[in-house]
């Protein structure tokens, strides 16, 4: 063993031990120790979604010679900062960073540069040059899914329920939904009777937020455009609880429950974003960038303060239940799972 391997290998030993208090996933053999290694700070567990982009983050890996690392902030920033740290002392030679707090990760940031390790900053914005921004375009999230509610509904008391005001990422999709429906805002059409940021975008928040507007607005709302699936099934319950679901509604993800929610008429739109893509397309540029390469097909973004970093940007769908063929198709969901309690009105696939 040479002297670099065993001084790495001692320095994993140590970061394993410290880590593992923590919930950091350290892989600290010498096997591993003498590979190439991409680490992936997640801010959360909490969603179904991000279980599918792992996996194809470590599709890409393993076939690489790669060993993946992980750690899970479970949406505490002060615990993320920590787990970034304890993953560069394991001597990652990329990180991919899902920020919970995109102002509170950049001390992390800051710590990458100076060891030499590159950022990717994943599906959230981080306003750094020193982090390659990885998502889809999350403006046209949001103007996709504005544009298939007002299709279903163009006027009428609306209701907003955005996620967590900490993430700047919501502006990114309230900029999109804006484009559609400020115009018929302006126009009396439209009125927005309640506007909620929901923590951590939490489906039980949101069920307790849209029944207490529920409650003040005397269940006069003809339509709710929720930013994300997790927090359009709180809305959903809340609804269904007044015997209101049906009503136009959205979301985004592509969760499952969703798409059998849609089938069955029961919200309007998810945004699909093939999160197992977006995490492909992070493995490829954490290698490329791991390997000093450019990152392939990249492009200039405009961070929140004005600064421009380099990005990839992947097209959403906009899933309704004219084309719910497109998740089946692609094996997203089992024509089972996506028809299961559909009996009236089937959706092409479920006949």
């Amino acid at each position: 063993m040479t002297l670099k391997l065993k001084l790495r290998t001692a320095l994993l030993a140590c970061a394993g031990f410290y880590a593992a208090s923590l919930g950091v996933n350290i892989v600290n053999t010498a096997e591993a120790a003498g590979s190439k290694r991409v680490c992936v700070s997640w801010r959360h567990f909490q969603e179904e979604r991000w279980r599918i982009d792992e996996a194809g983050i470590k599709s890409i890996l393993e076939p690489a010679g790669y060993t993946y690392v992980s750690a899970d902030a479970q949406s505490d920033p002060q615990k993320q900062l920590t787990d970034v740290e304890s993953l560069l002392t394991s001597n990652c030679d990329a990180v991919i960073i899902l920020a919970q707090d995109s102002k509170a990760i950049m001390p992390a940031v800051a710590e990458a540069k100076v060891a030499g390790v590159p950022v990717i900053a994943y599906d959230v914005p981080i306003d750094s040059t020193d982090a390659t921004f990885i998502s889809f375009d999350n403006v046209a999230v949001g103007r996709l899914m504005a544009e298939a509610m007002v299709k279903v509904k163009d006027n009428g008391n609306w209701v907003k329920i955005d996620g967590d005001a900490t993430m700047t990422i919501i502006n990114l999709f309230g900029a999109g939904q804006m484009q559609i429906i400020q115009p018929l805002i302006d126009a009396g059409k439209i009125k927005i009777v309640a506007q909620q940021n929901i923590e951590n975008w939490k489906p039980d928040l949101a069920q307790a937020a849209m029944e207490q507007i529920l409650t003040q607005q005397d269940n006069k709302v003809d339509a709710v455009l929720a930013m994300n699936d997790g927090m359009s099934t709180g809305v959903a319950a809340a609804l269904s609880a007044q015997k209101m679901l049906g009503i136009p509604l959205s979301g985004q993800d592509g969760d499952k429950t969703v798409l059998n929610r849609i089938a069955k008429k029961q919200q309007t739109v998810t945004i699909w974003k093939n999160s197992y893509l977006l995490g492909q397309a992070a493995a490829k540029a954490a290698i490329e960038m791991a390997e000093s390469k450019p990152v392939t097909g990249a492009k200039p973004f405009k961070t929140e303060s004005g600064q421009e970093q380099p990005s990839l940007l992947l097209d959403p769908i906009a899933i309704t239940y004219d084309n719910l063929n497109l998740v089946v198709d692609a094996k997203w969901i089992s024509k089972e799972e996506l028809c299961n309690g559909v009996t009236e009105n089937p959706p092409a696939p479920c006949k």
